[in-house]
Order: structure tokens, then C-alpha cells, then sequence
């Protein structure tokens, strides 16, 4: 049975993005049954262009704004119609093949979830942790490396946002996609392959099905590696932990250790640029050495970031619980 598969688009304030995004969906040698973008910017610039220039298209605007990442995609997703549901972000750009390479791997009905590869345009990056792509470490951290190409299909613990599809029905049995990863929206991806993994089905990563992934600027302020993405990106985490394993689990404490041992790194560049001279002999600049201090404001944005996941976990797990939501343990 050939399988059906709608598209969904996500984004906030790239109109030129979304163009390209959509030139390139416009270009694969089999089309989607849908494609839909799922706009929450306040300003209309994308959603008319999108109107004007690709009348095809579904569009959804949603009014919750910037950092809502996960509730656009499960806005796009109530409307899909597909026997596959695939999400791609506004700024990456598929490849002629990539729909027909990220559905076969769902010729096998374990299968729950596929991902596929991006294209950073990293030097090397191909074969950059090709034993770690998309692992669920024992300490509850999480590897990328998704721009690597290991040759083959293979089993993987979690995919990335930017280029990842799910059966439908799998999806549906699990309530859809849960909100609750604002800022950054770190993690939301991570949390629907766990949910998933918890069922029993395979997640699995194909290295053909390619995104070209530009890493457009943010649309939501901000510098993609800034001290809020720290902030989020301990956050966030610490509420997929808790959602998907629970208080007491092992690896919801280790990653608090892991985090909290992690912040040695910046206290030990921070000694290094205080210091007169370089290793090399030279010296310093005092305007260099004054930079130290600011180091450490990294370190505060984490901390603060895993504090603050503990009163947000307890939010979600109980609207989790609420909505019918809540996942049973991945050790259960």
C-alpha cells in the first residue's frame, strides 16, 4: 500500500525562509498529499505571501506567538490527513528525493518514527559521532550528530526537528504533541520520540532523506546561541526528563549532576582570560581580561535554566495528567 504523507511547516517572522522552504517542497519528484504552514507571527507578511504565491498551501495562524513551536506543530497536525505526518523547519530545504527516502523505512510496521539528515554545510560533519546519532545517554543528555551519514538506516533514540515525520496512527495513539517547551523550544522533538519509544515502536534515522538546513537567524530575538538558549535548553530539558521518566528515575538525577559538573568548563575560561599571558607567551589585552566575568554569566543563565525546570515540570506532569497526556515510564 503506497502511503500517504502531509507536510507541515512551522514558523515565526522568516518570510523569505518559508518562500524557499516551499520552492523546494514544490520541486520533489513525489508530492505530499498536503502541505501545511503554521505561521504565529503577529505581522502578515508571511501568511501573504504564502496566500499570493503558493495558494495550495494550508494556512493556519496561530495567536499564541513566538516560542510556541510544539503547539504549532500539533495545530498543523489536527489538520493533517496523512497516513505519515512530516515535519520540516522554515529553514530547511528538502532535497528532490527526500519524501520518497523518508517513507520507505515504514514498509515495516514497527516502525513509528523516521528522521532524516541534514545538511549544515559543515566541513566534515558526515562523519562526525557516527556511533552517537540521536542517542539517550545513561546521564540523560542528548546527542545530535545528525548530520552525519552513517551509510545506512539505523535505530536512533530521538529525532531532530528540522527534518522528522511520524506514522499517523502512532501519533494519535500517544494524544498528539505536547506543549510546554517555550523560549528556544528545545526538547519538544526529543520529547515526542520518547512518548513514542515508550510504546514499544522504532525510531529510525535514514541518512537519504536530505534537508539542506541553513540555520536562518532566529525569528524570536536573540542569537541562536545566546544566554536564553542556555536557559531554555536546561529547562526545557529537565521537563522532558521528568515528563518522560519520572522525579526518582536515575537519569532524571544524574543529568542535574551533569549539568551542574558541566559549568566547570566556563569557570576555567574564565581563569584562563584573567590570566597576563597567553599560552604562547604573548600577552593579554586588558580589555580581553576584562571580558572574564562575562563567561561566568553562562554558567547563571544554565543554572537558572535548570532551577527553573523543576517548578515547570511540576506544571506540565499535572496538565499532563489533566489533559490525558502523561507518558508511563521509558524504563516501564
Amino acid at each position: 500500500m503506497t502511503l500517504t504523507v502531509s507536510v507541515v511547516v512551522v514558523t515565526y517572522g522568516r518570510p523569505e525562509s518559508v518562500r524557499e522552504c516551499l520552492t523546494h517542497l514544490e520541486r520533489l519528484r513525489t508530492a505530499p498529499l498536503e502541505v501545511i504552514v503554521v505561521d504565529a507571527t503577529p505581522a502578515d507578511t508571511t501568511r501573504r505571501l504564502v496566500r499570493e504565491e503558493y495558494p495550495e498551501v494550508r494556512l493556519v495562524h496561530s495567536t499564541l506567538g513566538r516560542g510556541t513551536t510544539p503547539e504549532s506543530r500539533q495545530m498543523g497536525f489536527a489538520l493533517t490527513r496523512g497516513d505519515v505526518v512530516a515535519f520540516i523547519d522554515d529553514d530547511a530545504y528538502v532535497a528532490e528525493d527526500w519524501l520518497d527516502e523518508l517513507v520507505r523505512p515504514y514498509a515495516d510496521p514497527a516502525v513509528v518514527a523516521v528522521g532524516g539528515r541534514a545538511d549544515n554545510d559543515i566541513p566534515g560533519e558526515e562523519s562526525e559521532g557516527l556511533g552517537q546519532i540521536g542517542r539517550l545517554l545513561p546521564d540523560g543528555r542528548l546527542t545530535g550528530h545528525f548530520g552525519a551519514d552513517p551509510g545506512r538506516v539505523i535505530e536512533v533514540d530521538h529525532l531532530l526537528g528540522a527534518n522528522m515525520s511520524f506514522r499517523r496512527s502512532a501519533l494519535d495513539a500517544i494524544g498528539g504533541i505536547r506543549g510546554n517547551y517555550p523560549g528556544t523550544c528545545l526538547c519538544e522533538e526529543s520529547d515526542i520520540s520518547l512518548r513514542l519509544r515508550a510504546t514499544g515502536g522504532k525510531l529510525l534515522f535514514t541518512p537519504r532523506a536530505v534537508v539542506r538546513h541553513v540555520a536562518a537567524p532566529y525569528g524570536i530575538g536573540g542569537k541562536r546561541f545566546d544566554r536564553r538558549y542556555l536557559y531554555y535548553l536546561r529547562r526545557n530539558h529537565v521537563v522532558m526528563l521528568v515528563r518522560n521518566f519520572g522525579w526518582r528515575d536515575p537519569i532524571t538525577r544524574h543529568y542535574a549532576g551533569t549539568a551542574i559538573r558541566a559549568q566547570h568548563a566556563y569557570l576555567r575560561e574564565a581563569g584562563r582570560r584573567l590570566r597576563p599571558f597567553k599560552t604562547d607567551g604573548t600577552r593579554r589585552s586588558l580589555r580581553k581580561r576584562a571580558t572574564s566575568p562575562i563567561v561566568l554569566t553562562r554558567a547563571v543563565a544554565e543554572l537558572a535554566g535548570l532551577a527553573a525546570g523543576i517548578p515547570a515540570a511540576a506544571v506540565a506532569r499535572r496538565r499532563d495528567a489533566r489533559d490525558g497526556v502523561a507518558t508511563p515510564s521509558v524504563r516501564g
